[in-house]
């Protein structure tokens, strides 16, 4: 069974088809077939994550969160170092 990632999960909350979603992105509906396959697989960049959330008027977020129960010193706060275009 194929594990379902949260593009096509959101997509059909929406109740959007996989065409209308390629038609938002400016994609062809294969390449929607193929960016949720890749997602399932972790093969998805962020880039098109970003592109795809976008396209829902969703947000797309990008983190890494610590698993310690705090006794360490906490992550720095600010901008990141990184951008997501």
């Amino acid at each position: 069974m194929q594990k379902k990632g949260w593009i096509r999960n959101m997509r059909k909350q929406q109740g959007l088809k996989g065409f209308q979603l390629a038609e938002r992105m400016q994609v062809s509906a294969a390449r929607i077939s193929v960016l949720e396959k890749d997602e399932a697989r972790g093969a998805v960049t962020l880039r098109m994550m970003e592109k795809a959330a976008a396209a829902m008027g969703c947000r797309f977020e990008y983190r890494i969160v610590s698993q310690s129960n705090g006794a360490s010193k906490p992550a720095q706060t600010g901008k990141p170092r990184y951008r997501v275009v």
